[in-house]
């Protein structure tokens, strides 16, 4: 289906399928079951064994824990790596894009009235549709194209109006010089469109997810077989296995979640172009 919008174009934005209260739901009950469930069954086992007169392997599977724990290690150590590359990455761009449009309003003070402020007023209501309200919710693809949408509208107001306001005769060096402004700011834009997806795939999220349960299911399995009762120590590792991967899908919501990402450079630009055309509008 062809896009309706511009927005409609940036169609490969992954968003994340849960809410933040369903992914803490779901990853601190799930994790403790897969150990219960482990235990139980293996528990189950080994009387089965012993009452027909069959010894059990007091290590019994430990080659096979070990290799999905260590599997399970690496993916951990990798969606966490890369969901704080990607969090970094969003804190760049956001202070770029906050840095190039301060820029871009302080060079259009080179122009002349009425092109002037109106190129800054269209620089201010473009920084306003790039700041995400706090609370905003990430989990609608819907909701993405609309903010995309507003930055979009904004944005297109802002070249037509350069290459009003430096018509001949304008200096060439100070065209240069606006001009050049404008374009970075809509550079900006796409290097933090960059930054709107989730850190990992759903599909990725789904491997990561599927190998803390079996792990955990292991282990506890192992641990009833060789008769050992379930302890704190099983539940703290279930404990810490979903709270690194509750980080690393929280990481992302950057609005809403705990990891809050700093959008105050954006703001306080805004706030200062604000200030700054008080009494011309």
């Amino acid at each position: 289906m062809e896009p309706t919008t511009a927005a409609g174009l940036f169609g490969e934005i992954t968003v994340s399928a849960f809410t933040l209260w369903q992914v803490l739901l779901l990853l601190g009950l799930t994790p403790p079951l897969a150990i219960w469930a482990g235990h139980t069954l293996g528990r189950r086992r080994r009387t089965r064994l012993l009452a027909e007169g069959m010894g059990v392997e007091p290590f019994l599977s430990d080659a096979t824990l070990g290799a999905f724990m260590a599997l399970l290690g690496l993916l951990l150590a990798f969606t966490f790596g890369n969901a704080l590359t990607v969090a970094q990455s969003i804190k760049g761009s956001i202070t770029d894009e906050a840095a190039v449009i301060g820029t871009a309003f302080l060079r259009a003070d080179y122009l002349e009235e009425p092109v002037r402020t109106e190129l800054q007023v269209a620089l201010l209501e473009y920084g306003r549709s790039r700041v995400v309200p706090k609370g905003t919710s990430t989990t609608k693809i819907a909701d993405v194209h609309a903010f995309v949408d507003r930055s979009l509208q904004a944005q297109a107001k802002l070249w037509p109006l350069t290459l009003k306001g430096t018509q001949d005769p304008f200096p060439a060096p100070l065209k240069g010089f606006v001009a050049g402004a404008v374009n970075d700011v809509l550079d900006a834009h796409l290097y933090r469109m960059a930054t709107l997806s989730v850190p990992l795939a759903s599909f990725m999220q789904l491997v990561v997810y599927l190998s803390i349960m079996v792990s955990l299911f292991l282990l506890g399995n192992n641990v009833g077989m060789v008769g050992n009762p379930m302890t704190w120590r099983l539940f703290s590792l279930a404990l810490f296995m979903a709270t690194t991967m509750y980080c690393v899908i929280d990481i992302r919501r950057g609005n809403e979640g705990l990891l809050r990402v700093d959008d105050a450079p954006l703001r306080a630009t805004v706030f200062d172009m604000e200030q700054a055309l008080k009494g011309r509008i």
